[in-house]
Order: C-alpha cells, then sequence, then structure tokens
C-alpha cells in the first residue's frame, strides 16, 4: 500500500506523525505542500485543512491520530 505524506515544516503534528510511522516501521513518500504548489492542491481537494493529511489506499487521516495509525498499520 502506498502511503502518502502531505506536511509542512515546523508542524508539530506532522513530525509526531513521522516519529510515529518510523516507530512502526511504515514507509511512506513525504510531500511538502510548502514547496510544492500541485501538492498543496492535491491537500486542499481533500477537503482535509489540519496537517498532516495522510493518504493510506482507502484511508484518509488528518492531524496526528496515533490510535487510527496503530490500527491501521499495527501497534508497538
Amino acid at each position: 500500500m502506498e502511503i502518502i505524506l502531505d506536511s509542512k515544516p515546523n508542524c508539530s503534528a506532522c513530525k509526531r506523525t513521522k516519529l510515529l510511522l518510523q516507530a512502526l516501521d511504515v514507509s511512506y513518500e513525504e510531500r511538502d505542500v510548502l514547496e510544492n504548489e500541485s501538492y498543496m492542491t492535491e491537500a486542499k481537494a481533500t477537503g482535509l485543512s489540519a496537517m498532516p493529511i495522510i493518504l493510506a489506499g482507502e484511508e484518509i487521516l488528518s492531524g496526528f491520530q496515533p490510535a487510527k495509525l496503530q490500527e491501521l498499520f499495527g501497534s508497538l
């Protein structure tokens, strides 16, 4: 399953999400929405505004959601 993490620099929720995904040994593609306008457009198209936005198959998550991430990718 391809995992895409749309994030912003200096975003504490983004940093915590990345640390949790790494702890769960989940590979993901990080996309900085401030560096690439098309990433920002795609993030806005989800209708979600809290960063990070995580696209995982059919799932779309917004913000730091440790319980949901552990449910999707396994527990520590």
